[in-house]
């Protein structure tokens, strides 16, 4: 079962690999459900790994015995399995599908992992069948408080390589062989049980309590360094998975081929009673087998990773391929550029618009006044000052319209006092109450003032409009090299960037400055939208 399942978790990784694009509804619907089977298998992840804590806490130093083991299946288990379809699950949802927010993943763990042992315990005491770790109390409370405690801290560490900030897994400048990290704790796992390490696996008997607890606790501390070294290392710790992946593959695929009957039967202390027989040879065949195609499984996915991890960043560093997040770069580059060209010449179209449908108008309307006034200021001097008047007017008209013109240009407030009292002008201006928070104590580039203020008059204007709102909140503030702002209403909410409601307009404009643009507006409000622009 195990084996049928990571398979398929890896068809589905080569198939998301292959059809990687644009995130689309499909994309979030499978988020809503992908999300919480990596946190459950996050939990089975994290109920597998604690029969290794019973059967440390019932290690006696001094005993005797046999052990018999299959060295071909050392990689088997239910702790690698499952950590590696959730690394396999993982990167299929990383980047197009948004990952939950705070406290879900660790609960969803938590949960799966309790009822997974809740359930262990309810079926072999119905059966009464014995189990490996004994249904006793000290077992059930170990074992009930342990498995719920690990998994909501393995479901708090899956947000840390994915949501973090920066999120070199997940974010827009994450190179596209990273998200492979995830599987570095699966293969760090394959690899200690293939060294013999009692780590993820239950101590040897007769090793005592004491050093089996510790083996353990050690074990779950370097799982935990692993997954804070991939969230830093990305690349690297993508191409240690891939190599750890080829050489597991291939030594379970020579031990399957070439070891079919290898058995181990190991005497420790001093045994009272003759070392076990019976059909172990069978069941060491069977068992190679199915190591044999998970072996398989394995080698396929590692060789399938090597020119997507170790092999480009090999190229990268020779100088022989182009480089992933440098190429990303120059692509959103060209994108913004073209983009605010459009812009620049839509805007112009819009001002020569203007001029002729408005002060071009008045001022030709002018001329022809003052002509005919020309001609009848001795034959009819009341006529030709009425005509003067009208031209006076007219004047007025066209000036005042030019002053407009000019304003939404480049307001004169914005050019004189910056940005802060630009947007508090534009606030008294408003036909509804707006307060505004505004913190900054020096001037910004001319480009990137202009820019954050036509976004912030977009979206007011917008609030004024469309929403129906009440009053306006503004808050602007400077700190660590980035500009944050944010405009809230009280309106009917509905905001989409993709609904014609300006905001796409505004996201462009931002993105010519390396800016982001977030919209939180659900039905029935508030509206809030927070605009954040890196500056000097």
């Amino acid at each position: 079962m195990l084996v049928a399942l990571t398979a398929v978790c890896a068809v589905l990784a080569f198939r998301a690999e292959q059809a990687r694009d644009r995130p689309g509804r499909s994309a979030r619907r499978a988020g809503r459900i992908g999300w919480p089977v990596v946190a459950g298998l996050v939990g089975t992840a994290a109920y597998g790994s604690v029969p290794t804590l019973l059967l440390a806490l019932h290690n006696s130093a001094g005993s005797g015995g046999y052990v018999v083991t299959v060295p071909e299946l050392q990689p088997d288990g239910l702790l690698p399995a499952a950590l590696l379809m959730a690394g396999l699950l993982a990167t299929t949802l990383l980047p197009s599908a948004r990952v939950p927010r705070g406290w879900a993943l660790p609960v969803v763990a938590a949960v799966t992992g309790e009822l997974l042992e809740w359930a262990y315990w309810a079926t072999h005491a119905l059966m009464r069948s014995p189990v490996s770790h004994g249904l006793t109390p000290l077992n059930v409370l170990v074992a009930c408080v342990s498995i719920p405690v690990l998994a909501a801290f393995a479901g708090a560490a899956l947000l840390r390589p994915v949501k973090g900030r920066p999120a070199r897994l997940a974010g827009a400048d994450a190179p596209r062989s990273a998200r492979w990290a995830l599987l570095l704790p699966a293969v760090v796992v394959m690899t200690g049980n293939l060294l013999g390490l009692d780590l993820w696996q239950p101590a040897s008997p007769g090793t005592g309590i004491g050093p089996a607890v510790m083996s353990y606790l050690v074990g779950l501390a370097l799982l935990a360094a692993v997954v804070a070294g991939l969230a830093r290392w990305p690349r690297a710790a993508a191409g240690l998975a891939a190599l750890g992946l080829v050489g597991i593959g291939a030594y379970d695929v020579a031990q399957s081929g070439f070891g079919q009957h290898l058995l181990e039967v190991r005497k420790f202390g001093s045994p009272r009673v003759p070392a076990p027989t019976g059909p172990f040879e069978l069941v060491a065949h069977h068992a190679s087998v199915l190591g044999g195609i998970q072996a398989a499984v394995l080698l396929a996915l590692g060789l399938w990773l090597l020119p997507r991890t170790v092999l480009a960043d090999a190229g990268r560093l020779l100088g022989r391929g182009p480089d992933p997040a440098l190429a990303r770069r120059v692509m959103e580059l060209t994108e913004t550029r073209a983009e605010a060209v459009g812009s620049a010449a839509a805007e112009l179209r819009r001002i020569e618009r203007d001029l002729h449908d408005g002060a071009q108008g008045r001022l030709v309307t002018i001329g022809m006044n003052l002509r005919v006034a020309e001609e009848m200021i001795h034959s009819d001097p009341h006529e030709a000052a009425a005509l003067v008047v009208e031209a006076r007017v007219a004047s007025a008209a066209a000036l005042a319209e030019l002053r407009g013109l000019i304003r939404g240009m480049h307001p004169p407030m914005l050019a004189d006092r910056g940005l802060g009292e630009a947007v508090r002008a534009l606030a008294l201006d408003l036909p509804l109450p707006c307060e505004t928070e505004i913190d900054l104590p020096g001037r910004l580039a001319a480009p990137l003032e202009s820019a954050c203020y036509f976004a912030v008059a977009e979206v007011v204007t917008n609030a004024v409009r469309h929403a129906s709102a009440h009053a306006v909140q503004i808050r602007m503030a400077r700190a660590d090299g980035l500009l944050r702002i944010e405009v809230a209403d009280d309106g009917v909410g509905g905001a989409d960037p993709a609904g014609g409601t300006g905001l796409a307009g505004v996201e462009r404009r931002l993105a010519a400055f390396d800016g982001i643009l977030a919209v939180s507006s659900p039905p029935g409000g508030p509206t809030i939208v927070v605009m954040e622009v890196p500056c000097a």
